[in-house]
């Protein structure tokens, strides 16, 4: 997490909470729990001391040994501390058994593994480690000193819930505290690090790292399953237990406003399906813009728990259920936020939807699969959208004001109906298209995209938003106000990467976050493949090298990390070298000796990827094995570095012409640096002749120093090309002997 500041940070965050009915027992105990974990510790507040010496606590894959000094426990809570504060000498191990964590640790801390000595750590817990220590050190009655409160205050900092955390930290000390197991809750911050461990996460282990001094969070670095798990290998690592699965979404939105984007009130239905082996605190996310009233659980009220501008809400459910039960939700809540409008939880497993939307009269909207208006109230209507498809995330656009349609066919017969809002001001806006160039070059595009993948996905219709949108089955969103500067992709790529999105995107079922990166990365190559057919190649490239600059830059401050992390990955990095990872793969496919079509066997692959990821969960091994089937072989030693691993490849060649009475070759000497010994890489090359004529080769080269030699050629080499077609993300140095 790069440096931020952030003012909300320094303000204390509203606890918002609805009970809808008399509190139990249990809610009122865990709101003075929660009200507790807040409590102010630089107060010299009550405390239990002891002076410790070699005492080892193993929690899942790490070591910590508080070797001598004193251990503060505090905030008794249950009968029982959960905050603690060593001073002293202490040393932490913490190996990393996956290859991929180990990368991402590296990126985030400097090293691939913990092995560091501390003199303060701050813990939150709720297993048994107090009990552990009082097995072996008598503790005596006294309070925390200001002092020693101040030198471990970090941790304290680092362990508040803010709008940037997933979780709730307290949240989830406090369901585990009811349960109080030795494999419990237990947090610990010591020198830069942060490690986790959470039995409610669906990977319970994180180590984390302040990346940069002053940082309001620290960065998560390997994120794992629990030890006797044993799930480490790259390809297991999308093999995630999580504890809920949505079943289905229902139910109405009520939608109000000047622009009709406003829901004034949403009561939706969903059914949770429970996978732990059993449940009674039931992480939940909503929009932090969308305010809940109240939730019920198969139709009665149940007690629940919020931050205000949290993300996170935890429900609190009246008994114990257990794997294989159902559950049913109902949620009602109100708010501005509609893009992501529908509840969800850890699993992205999509679910059917069956919604109703309560709108005012002759307000446009755009939702998929909808269902013709029909009179409801007086100035209102109704309207259902019941897609066949399943939805990951639900998505809906709104467009109220006065507005034309204009209907262009496409090549392959579907009809493309351009939205032309009548409010936008064309003086109010830097830039803005006129139709008669938006149009075409949309309708290129689309055609261009359409007759290498057949209609898109789940419509019969499409509509095309002249509006920044997200693009969702049956609306394409490209901006007509846009600024696009010349020699770039401008509107082509605007318009293929929203076009892409109708193939590539609300309909894609990825099994975990690690598989994220396909969903932004293929749209945007797929967009700079349209450049390249609707502009010219060498606008390709230019493009492919702006995101290139970009992964060098993240190269030069050591900021890059595998692309597998998933959605730990900022958006553009993902998206920069993910199109390098679909780049490289299209030069594996691309047919060096034949005529026309020199794409055919990687369009193929597109489309047969098309049906795998928008009809069942897919993984990152089912990315891979499928470009295998494609490219005739295996990709494991291409995936192990580009997908799994960090760094690019540096080359250094040096080649010289030599004669025999054969013919002609080219020897060359290469050293192949920064990446592991076990990496190698096929790369295009192209041996140019005196008369111009050209010849393209693969070479695979690998890591290390090497010789190649390629020939004989018929006619007198004149130059080596190498890494053609930019086959290869890496740095080269070219040299002619």
């Amino acid at each position: 997490m790069r440096t931020r500041f952030v003012l909300l940070l320094t303000i204390s965050v509203l606890i918002i909470s609805f009970p809808v009915s008399a509190e139990t027992d249990l809610f009122k105990r865990f709101k003075t729990c929660y009200g507790g974990m807040g409590s102010d510790l630089a107060g010299n507040p009550p405390a239990e001391l002891a002076e410790i010496t070699d005492f080892v606590y193993q929690k899942d894959l790490a070591t910590f040994t508080f070797q001598e000094g004193r251990i503060y426990l505090l905030r008794k809570m249950e009968g029982r501390p959960i905050t603690a504060i060593f001073i002293g000498q202490g040393h932490a191990h913490i190996e990393i058994p996956s290859h991929v964590e180990k990368r991402s640790l590296e990126y985030a801390s400097g090293d691939s593994l913990v092995d560091k000595t501390f003199e303060v750590a701050f813990i939150d817990f709720s297993d048994d480690f107090d009990l552990k220590l009082k097995e072996k050190f008598e503790f005596e009655k006294t309070s925390l000193p200001w002092r020693d409160f101040n030198r471990s205050q970090q941790g304290e900092f680092f362990f508040k819930p803010v709008i940037t955390h997933r979780y709730d930290n307290y949240f989830q000390l406090l369901r585990s505290l009811f349960e109080r197991k030795e494999d419990g809750f237990f947090w610990i911050d010591f020198d830069r690090y942060v490690f986790s461990f959470d039995p409610n996460r669906p990977e319970e282990v994180v180590v984390a790292y302040e990346h940069e001094g002053g940082d309001t969070e620290v960065t998560d670095g390997a994120v794992l399953q629990r030890q006797e798990r044993n799930i480490y290998g790259d390809y297991e690592s999308s093999n995630i237990g999580f504890p809920t699965t949505i079943l289905s979404r229902g139910g109405e939105l009520r939608m109000v406003g000047l622009d009709g984007k406003n829901l004034d009130r949403a009561a939706i239905d969903f059914k949770l399906m429970v996978n732990a082996d059993s449940l009674r605190f039931v992480s939940l996310f909503l929009h932090y813009r969308l305010k809940v009233d109240s939730v019920y659980c198969n139709g009665a009220p149940i007690e629940f728990w919020r931050r205000g501008s949290f993300t996170f809400m935890g429900l609190i459910l009246p008994e114990y259920s257990h794997q294989g039960d159902t559950l049913d939700v109902q949620l009602f809540y109100h708010g501005t936020k509609y893009h992501q409008t529908m509840p969800f939880v850890d699993n992205p497993t999509p679910s059917p939807h069956n919604l109703t939307f309560d709108i005012y009269k002759d307000y446009n909207y755009i939702a998929p699969a909808m269902v013709p208006a029909e009179s409801s109230e007086r100035g209102r209507a109704k309207f259902t959208s019941a897609p066949s498809e399943p939805y990951r995330m639900y998505m809906f656009w709104p467009y109220a004001a006065g507005f034309d349609t204009v209907n262009i066919v496409s090549n392959i017969g579907l009809t493309l109906s351009y939205i032309t809002s009548k409010h936008i001001d064309k003086n109010h806006f830097e830039c803005f298209l006129p139709f008669e160039q938006y149009e075409p070059t949309v309708t290129s595009v689309f055609d261009f995209m359409s007759s290498r993948l057949g209609p898109p996905l789940a419509t019969f219709a499409v509509s095309v938003f002249p509006e920044p949108t997200p693009s969702i089955p049956s609306l394409i969103g490209v901006s007509q106000t846009d600024c696009h500067v010349d020699g770039t992709g401008g509107l082509v790529m605007a318009a293929g990467e929203a076009i892409a999105r109708q193939y590539f995107g609300a309909l894609m079922r990825p099994a975990t976050d690690r598989e994220y990166w396909l969903m932004d990365a293929l749209p945007d190559y797929l967009s700079l493949m349209a450049v390249w057919h609707e502009i010219s190649p060498a606008v390709f490239f230019g493009e492919l090298g702006r995101r290139r600059n970009h992964i060098y830059g993240l190269l030069d401050i050591n900021e890059d990390r595998p692309l597998a992390t998933g959605r730990r990955l900022d958006p553009v990095d993902r998206i920069s070298k993910g199109a390098w990872v679909m780049h490289m793969l299209r030069f594996m496919m691309y047919d060096l000796e034949g005529q026309g079509n020199r794409d055919k066997i990687f369009w193929r692959f597109i489309n047969e990827l098309k049906l795998v990821v928008n009809n069942s969960l897919y993984t990152n091994e089912d990315f891979i094995r499928l470009a295998e089937k494609h490219c005739g072989g295996s990709l494991d030693w291409f995936f192990h570095h580009w997908l799994y691993d960090r760094n690019i490849p540096e080359y250094k060649i040096k080649y010289q012409i030599v004669e025999r009475d054969d013919g002609h070759y080219i020897a060359a000497d290469i050293e192949t640096k920064k990446v592991g010994a076990d990496f190698k890489m096929p790369v295009i090359m192209r041996v140019v002749s005196e008369g111009g004529r050209s010849v393209y080769l693969r070479q695979m080269l690998e890591a290390g120093q090497s010789s190649f030699e390629l020939g004989p050629f018929t006619f007198t080499p004149k130059e080596l090309v190498f890494n053609e077609f930019h086959s290869v993300l890496c740095k080269d140095k070219v040299k002619k002997k």
